[in-house]
């Protein structure tokens, strides 16, 4: 197998402040797919919502370490090596995050991300 990877190659299609639309590109070797499962490689649920709140972070420079909660979520459908997913983060408020990743195989995930409101000192 190829060198392992941690995260998907990411085309981001869009960004501003409210919004974050990209494509990432699902490698077979990403680390996440070994042992889940031998016969049919998927990408696990808590690799997902890792990846969410790592986009968050990282693009809208928010300090997610203050979840609160993960709301509505919902698997729908499974993340196969070498999918294109075009995933997508919807700044609802302040505090509150709507995640989406979907592909041509269908709706894979969704849901909210809630984050204690921090009050500036």
């Amino acid at each position: 197998m190829a060198n392992i990877v941690y995260k998907p190659l990411i085309e981001v299609l869009h960004q501003s402040e409210e919004k974050l639309l990209c494509n990432l590109t699902i490698p077979e070797n990403l680390y996440y797919f070994q042992g889940h499962f031998e016969q049919a490689a998927i990408l696990p649920g808590v690799t997902q919502i890792d990846w969410v709140m790592s986009y968050i972070t990282e693009y809208f420079k928010v300090d997610t370490r203050n979840l609160v909660s993960i709301d509505q979520l919902k698997f729908q459908h499974i993340i196969r090596p070498n999918y294109v997913v075009e995933f997508s983060v919807d700044k609802l408020a302040a505090n509150k995050y709507r995640f989406n990743y979907k592909s041509k195989h269908g709706q894979h995930s969704s849901g909210k991300v809630v984050l204690k409101v921090v009050l500036a000192e």
